[in-house]
């Protein structure tokens, strides 16, 4: 049998990891986590739970998560967030993959679908979102980039059946304070690649995203919910590039100075 180690980087998790924590606990051998500073019950939550804890000062996402990687003594990794949890078809997918034959692949990717203001999400483009989750111990690395992290891997990928419920946002506010950060990002990442918009760019572009969710991707069937993704990832394309526009007029003002 396949031994599968749970493994999850957290930072104040105590309303989140109770769900987590019955979801994984039905298929995973051991229980990893690598904890940044928690002041809440976290670490208490875990250690109950008999999950192996380890402190470590916070050094980016990319690198917490291959140090928990590090820890674990499983043949495979399940790595997953403390806001995504193994819905029962994971759980009986990931439980035939423990009693099945060694797989060819190294990485497996699982698909997810988001909680977004009490509902999930099943248009716009939002379902379902492949991701890395499920790995082979020491095949793959986790890499840092600008707006996300990114699972390296030195072997081939398959997808892995059944879902896993990602609770994104509760509320416009959690989205937004989220998406000021990833605007910040995507600005820098324009400006290395050497774009140039004109007052007009960002306007344009926010129209297509949100037409594209809402119309395209047929967002408007996820109701109220699907309109305020829509919406909201509009908003985040614009400040992307207002964002954008003030990192230029910042670089000509050092210029000239």
């Amino acid at each position: 049998m396949i031994k599968l180690s749970a493994a999850i980087i957290v930072r104040n998790e105590e309303a989140n990891l109770p769900r987590w924590l019955a979801a994984v606990g039905q298929v995973a051998d051991e229980i990893v986590a690598v904890d940044s500073g928690s002041s809440d019950r976290t670490v208490e939550i875990l250690r109950q739970a008999g999950a192996k804890v380890e402190f470590r000062a916070w050094s980016g996402y990319a690198d917490q998560r291959n140090h928990a990687a590090g820890l674990c003594g499983g043949d495979w990794i399940l790595m997953l967030d403390a806001d995504e949890v193994l819905a029962p078809e994971s759980i009986a997918s990931l439980r035939r993959f423990k009693q099945g034959p060694e797989p060819d692949y190294d990485v497996f990717l699982m698909p997810s679908r988001v909680w977004f203001f009490g509902h999930f999400l099943r248009h716009g483009g939002f379902f379902p979102e492949w991701k890395p989750r499920l790995y082979r111990r020491g095949a793959a690395r986790w890499v840092r980039q600008q707006v996300h992290e990114r699972l390296e891997a030195r072997g081939s990928t398959g997808r892995l059946p059944g879902l896993y419920d990602h609770y994104s946002y509760d509320t416009i506010e959690q989205y937004r304070a989220r998406a000021r950060g990833y605007a910040e990002a995507g600005a820098q990442r324009l400006l290395a690649a050497g774009k140039r918009p004109d007052p007009l760019t960002g306007p344009a572009h926010a129209t297509w995203a949100f037409l594209y969710r809402y119309l395209i991707r047929l967002g408007i069937l996820d109701g109220k919910a699907g309109w305020w993704a829509a919406r909201l990832e509009a908003g985040y394309t614009w400040e992307k590039y207002v964002r954008l526009r003030r990192l230029l007029r910042e670089a000509r003002s050092g210029q000239e100075a």
